[in-house]
């Protein structure tokens, strides 16, 4: 009897999703009365749900697909995003250059060229490039680690360079949209996939000591040489943002406008916030890049740590299907993903903080947003295969003990 048949999906992490998908319709009605550029934002709670919806049914449709298949595919849809990115550069360019769009649908919002308006639905390429881009790296290392499955320098040298040509051409496509945030958000993730391909330690401690001293270094033009630190960062907008987080009460009028704002609703809440759909201070992008402080705002301490420990838990279910997993491709996959998240929920939680610059990264799973939720479910629905091939093999191995 074949009990690969009896295999079901993992409720688990159905149940995570579940939780998430009410924590986030929760806090984007409770973020309502904050927004002020949308005509009705006591409907976003509904548009989200819906995304949701959108998302599980496109989360079964790739997880019947399998993840075989979509590995051979996704060369195809590296190839199309990439198309898609070109086209918001030439927006970008074009808007600088000429003073006028040349692209149609495309959108520029707060100084970054990232969405294409199509009727009906905005659509962001970047989110579904940062799923597509882990899936081409994992079948990159895959391959060469079949091909030299010893590490050695010369073979690393390969890998690298295999890594990087694929790399590259996107992040420097979304960096010329203006979004830096984005860019570092896919560098951390293929950083903790070669951390996981076996590459050598001695590659991680030379790029560590690089990134020291361009660190030093910006910290000294910015203290010493400030002119040069402005063409170095390259956009005044990225500058202002960096002012707002070193003084956001010194320059509250202007850059650290956002930041205060956040701090106070986010300090003010104490231990079970003001309640829902508190208005007691202004915080722009409330129901994106600032939906930890409406949690924080309206229900306080309680509110804030009961939502961090529902994201670790789903994080820690994440990484114990991937550690679980027999096949090196999806434990690549899964290092990728948890480097995502851990990266993205880490910012965006320290930036509401103060603890880290503001940028547009938003908290996956829980922020507004379609393109998001639904490339972050199309990466869920190959956890969920991952799990199903873990159960296969268990239970194959548990028959033959027998």
């Amino acid at each position: 009897m074949d009990n690969s048949k009896k295999i079901t999906i993992s409720y688990p992490l159905l149940g995570m999703l579940l939780i998430l998908c009410f924590l986030s319709c929760l806090a984007i009605k409770s973020s309502a009365p904050l927004i002020n550029k949308i005509a009705n934002p006591e409907d976003l709670w509904m548009k989200q749900l819906a995304f949701y919806g959108i998302s599980f049914i496109l989360m079964f449709i790739v997880y019947k697909i399998g993840n075989e298949r979509i590995y051979r595919l996704i060369w195809l849809a590296y190839g199309i995003l990439v198309i898609f990115l070109i086209g918001l550069v030439i927006e970008r360019f074009s808007l600088i250059f000429l003073g006028r769009g040349i692209v149609p649908y495309v959108r520029t919002v707060n100084g970054a060229t990232r969405w294409y308006s199509f009727p009906g639905f905005d659509f962001q390429p970047s989110e579904f490039m940062k799923i597509v881009l882990i899936l081409c790296v994992s079948n990159v290392i895959y391959d060469h680690n079949n091909t030299y499955p010893v590490h050695r320098f010369n073979s690393d040298c390969i890998m690298l360079a295999k890594v990087l040509l694929v790399t590259i051409p996107p992040c420097i496509l979304i960096f010329l949209q203006n979004d830096a945030g984005f860019t570092s958000l896919i560098l951390v993730s293929v950083i903790f996939i070669l951390f996981a391909s076996g590459l050598q330690m001695r590659w991680f401690v030379v790029g560590g000591i690089i990134l020291a001293i361009g660190l030093l270094i910006l910290s000294y033009l910015f203290i010493f040489n400030h002119d040069v630190f402005v063409r170095l960062i390259g956009s005044t907008y990225r500058v202002n943002r960096f002012y707002g987080w070193i003084d956001p009460e010194g320059t509250y009028n202007r850059q650290g406008y956002q930041l205060f704002n956040a701090l106070m609703g986010f300090g003010s809440g104490g231990l079970f916030g003001h309640g829902f759909q508190s208005n007691v201070i202004s915080l722009p992008e409330a129901q994106t890049d600032f939906i930890f402080a409406v949690i924080a705002q309206d229900y306080g301490f309680v509110g804030g740590f009961i939502t961090i420990v529902i994201i670790v838990i789903f994080d820690a279910l994440l990484l114990h299907i991937g550690l679980r997993s027999t096949s090196d491709r999806d434990k690549y996959f899964v290092a990728g993903i948890f480097g995502l998240l851990i990266f993205q929920q880490t910012w965006n939680i320290g930036m509401v903080m103060g603890v880290v610059p503001i940028t547009g990264i938003t908290l996956p799973f829980i922020s507004y947003g379609g393109s998001s939720l639904l490339s972050y479910m199309i990466s869920m629905a190959i956890f969920f295969d991952i799990d199903k091939k873990n159960k296969i093999t268990s239970s194959k191995g548990h028959f033959k003990t027998l």
